[in-house]
C-alpha cells in the first residue's frame, strides 16, 4: 500500500511541475506579446500589443500577389494541362468540395475558383500590374488609412473600461467605402478595376486580422492560465474578454452593442463560455461511433481546438491533425476546418497560397458580379476566420515550448499584417 501511494505521489509530483513549466512558458508567451496598461491607481484599463503593425504600406502585399501570380504561372510550365487540370482537383477535393461535382453545394462556386486558376496561364502580369501602379491613388488610399487606423489605435487589443471602443472602427469601413468608389475613377480595364478592388479589401481584412488574431491568443491565455500570474484581477480578465467580443459585434448591431454595455462585467464570459460548451459538445459528437468522423484520440487543445487521429482517405493511415472546433472547412459544409495536417506539414499553406491567388485571378473571367461576389464569399469562408481563431494555437504551441510549431502555425496565417 505504502509503495502504491509512493508511487502514486511520484507522477502526481512530476504532472504538477509539468504544468507549472507548461504555465511558466505560455505566461513568457504573454508578457513577450501583452502590456498592461495602468491608471493612477494601478487598475488595469487597457491591454496593448507589444509588437504590431502600426507603419503601414501597401506595397508588400501588392508584390507579393504580382509575385504569387508569376510563380503559379511558371508552374504550368512543369506540367500538361491536364496534369495542372487533376492538381487543383487534388488541392480542391483534399479541401473537402468537388469542382467536377454537377449538383453538390459549392460545386458551382469550385468550378469558377478552378476556371479562375485555370486562366492564370493567360494573365500579362507585367502589364497587369504596370496598369495598376497609380501611384497617386494608392498614396491617397494608404494616407486615409493610416489616419482611420491610428484613430482606433492599432495595438489596443482590449479596453477594459469603453464598452463602445471598437464601435470606432467604423472609420475604417468609410475609408474602404471610399476608396472603392474611387477606384472606379481610375481604373478604366475591368480586370485591372477588379485587381484594385481586391487588393482595397483584402488589405482591410488583414488589418483586422491583426487584432482577431490576438484577440484569440488572449483567450487561450485566459483559458489556461491563473489570473493572479498575468498581473490582473478577475473583474479585470472579466471586462477584458467582454471587450473582445465587443470588437465582434456588426456595425448595425445597435442592439447588440447596447447588451455588451449594459452587462459589461459578464458579457464576454457568458459568450465565451457559451463557445466552450459548444466545442465539448462538438467533440462529444465527434467521438461518438455514429457520427461518420474517422477520428480517434482525440485531445482537445483548448476552447478552439481539438487535435485527433484520422485515417486518410487515400492510404487508409491514421494520421494526426488539428481541427478548428467552431469553423467549418467552408460555407458549404459542417465538416470542421482543418488547422494543422502534421502528415502533410504545408497543406494548409499551400491552400491557402492557392485561394490568394484564386481571389486575384477571378476579376480576370468574364462572370456576372454576383456570380463574382458569391465565389469570393465561398473562398474567404476557407481562411479568413480560420485564420483568425488561430491567434490561439499559438498560445498553446508556446505553452508547450514547442517553437518550431509557433512558426509553422505564423507561416500559414499568409498574412504579414499579423507580426511574429
Amino acid at each position: 500500500m505504502f509503495r502504491f501511494n509512493f508511487v502514486a505521489l511520484i507522477g502526481a509530483l512530476a504532472l504538477s511541475f509539468s504544468v507549472f513549466a507548461q504555465n511558466d512558458l505560455a505566461l513568457q508567451g504573454f508578457n513577450s506579446r501583452f502590456s498592461l496598461v495602468k491608471n493612477d491607481e494601478g487598475k488595469v484599463i487597457a491591454i496593448k500589443l507589444k509588437k504590431a503593425v502600426t507603419t503601414f504600406t501597401l506595397r508588400p502585399f501588392i508584390e507579393q500577389l504580382k509575385a504569387d501570380l508569376t510563380r503559379e504561372q511558371q508552374s504550368f510550365n512543369a506540367l500538361s494541362a491536364a496534369d495542372k487540370e487533376a492538381q487543383i482537383d487534388d488541392m480542391l477535393l483534399s479541401m473537402g468540395v468537388n469542382p467536377n461535382a454537377l449538383a453538390e453545394d459549392g460545386s458551382e462556386e469550385a468550378q469558377h475558383l478552378k476556371e479562375s486558376l485555370l486562366n492564370v496561364q493567360n494573365i500579362d502580369i507585367d502589364a497587369a500590374f504596370t496598369e495598376l501602379d497609380k501611384k497617386d491613388f494608392w498614396k491617397e488610399f494608404e494616407a486615409k488609412l493610416k489616419e482611420a487606423l491610428l484613430f482606433i489605435d492599432p495595438t489596443v487589443v482590449a479596453n477594459l473600461t469603453d464598452a463602445r471602443f471598437f464601435y470606432k472602427r467604423q472609420v475604417t469601413y468609410k475609408v474602404i467605402e471610399w476608396a472603392l468608389n474611387e477606384a472606379k475613377k481610375h481604373f478604366s480595364n475591368i480586370p485591372i478595376l477588379n485587381i484594385a478592388s481586391f487588393v482595397i479589401v483584402r488589405v482591410h481584412d488583414m488589418m483586422l486580422e491583426q487584432r482577431h488574431f490576438h484577440h484569440n491568443m488572449l483567450l487561450h491565455y485566459f483559458e489556461t492560465l491563473p489570473e493572479n500570474s498575468m498581473g490582473l484581477a478577475k473583474d479585470e480578465v472579466d471586462r477584458a474578454v467582454s471587450s473582445i467580443y465587443e470588437y465582434r459585434i456588426g456595425v448595425a448591431a445597435l442592439n447588440e452593442s447596447n447588451r455588451a454595455a449594459q452587462t459589461w462585467s459578464s458579457y464576454g464570459m457568458n459568450n465565451f463560455f457559451a463557445q466552450v460548451r459548444a466545442g465539448n459538445t462538438r467533440i462529444r459528437n465527434w467521438a461518438d461511433p455514429l457520427s461518420g468522423m474517422r477520428f480517434t484520440n482525440i485531445k482537445k487543445i483548448d476552447f478552439a481546438f481539438a487535435e485527433v487521429l484520422e485515417k486518410d482517405k487515400k492510404t487508409n493511415e491514421e494520421v494526426k491533425r488539428i481541427y478548428h472546433l467552431h469553423l467549418s472547412s467552408h460555407s458549404f459544409t459542417g465538416k470542421p476546418a482543418l488547422a494543422y495536417d502534421y502528415a502533410k506539414p504545408g497543406r494548409v499553406k499551400q491552400f491557402r497560397s492557392l485561394l490568394n491567388i484564386g481571389g486575384v485571378a477571378l476579376g480576370f473571367i468574364k462572370l456576372p458580379d454576383f456570380i463574382k461576389s458569391n465565389v469570393d464569399s465561398f473562398m474567404k469562408s476557407f481562411y479568413v476566420q480560420q485564420v483568425r481563431m488561430e491567434g490561439a494555437l499559438v498560445g498553446y504551441f508556446e505553452g508547450a515550448g514547442d517553437s518550431v510549431m509557433v512558426k509553422k502555425i505564423y507561416g500559414q496565417r499568409n498574412n504579414f499584417y499579423i507580426v511574429e
